[in-house]
């Protein structure tokens, strides 16, 4: 890889990453143990656009990041790999199903329940069973809101042929 390609993929995961951090920070909405946020917006919206590997490091440095700075230090580790995994998740399953109708769908409804899934085992470790239950209408929201916004954008930011990477 070209050095200035190389610089150029760095910026892109500097930058993908404060997207992530600055939609899951700006919407914050309380729930039981955490809060509802607009993050997977931005994680659906990169890993259509750049790819698993951006998808795989927004999500996950982009979303610890934010737990850190809103002071939910308990929740980074797991929302590093949660969120890391729904980006890279999005990204694959997008990736085989971009030329289909229904694959923006079948790639939000994936990483979306993985992320559903991967809160709720975690709090049911940390806070037990009725608290990771509890949790669960206010992960779907957010993972069914951040399809609903993300998909027009990724369908309207592919209809305009924007290469951003060249891709391998």
């Amino acid at each position: 890889m070209r050095r200035d390609q190389k610089l150029l993929e760095i910026v892109y995961f500097a930058v993908a990453s404060a997207l992530v951090t600055v939609f899951t920070l700006v919407v914050r909405i309380p729930s039981i143990n955490g809060y509802v946020n607009f993050g997977d917006i931005m994680i659906f919206v990169v890993a259509a656009m750049l790819g698993k590997k951006f998808g795989f490091v927004a999500g996950a440095f982009g979303s610890a990041l934010a737990d850190i700075i809103a002071s939910y230090f308990i929740y980074a580790p797991a929302t590093f790999l949660i969120k890391g995994v729904e980006g890279l998740l999005f990204a694959v399953v997008y990736e085989k199903l971009k030329n289909q109708n229904y694959g923006l769908l079948v790639a939000g409804i994936i990483a979306a329940s993985e992320m559903i899934l991967g809160y709720f085992v975690y709090e049911y470790f940390v806070y037990g069973y009725a608290a990771a239950v509890g949790s669960v209408f206010g992960n779907v929201m957010q993972g069914s809101i951040s399809l609903l916004v993300a998909a027009p954008i990724i369908i309207a930011v592919k209809k305009t042929g924007i290469n951003l990477l060249k891709q391998n």
